[in-house]
């Protein structure tokens, strides 16, 4: 009975001598190479422009995710929104959908009523 007891201690044994080494080597690498190279790329991160904050934003390249959602929200609020240019029509169809939301409100004047549905001004 005695001789079994030992056999079973073998593997835990044998699977905490492999995990320890893999476990240090990793909170190692954490502790002297993630965590300070996320500092450094956080302070870089302040002192960069629009364009390197674009660039780096494009290629991903984060030491952490929390540096990541800094760069990406860094990254948004760099990009040039887009002007909606005029067509030059009335704001009415430029703005209409055909077949979507229409507004409850009649839209028109004495001559003729702006219908929704087609998104063109007919007479009255």
């Amino acid at each position: 009975m005695e001789e079994d007891s030992l056999h079973y201690w073998i593997i835990p044994i044998a699977c905490m001598l492999v995990i320890v080494p893999i476990f240090a080597f990793s909170l190692d690498y954490k502790v002297n190479t993630i965590f300070p190279n996320a500092e450094l790329e956080r302070l870089e991160m302040k002192e960069m422009n629009c364009a390197e904050i674009l660039l780096k934003d494009s290629s991903n390249d984060y030491w952490t995710s929390e540096n990541a959602k800094v760069g990406n929200s860094k990254a948004i609020s760099c990009a040039v929104p887009q002007e909606s240019e005029s067509s030059g029509k009335s704001p009415y169809v430029e703005f209409c959908t055909p077949g979507g939301f229409a507004p409850v409100k009649n839209i028109g004047n004495s001559t003729h009523l702006f219908n929704h549905d087609t998104c063109i001004w007919d007479l009255k």
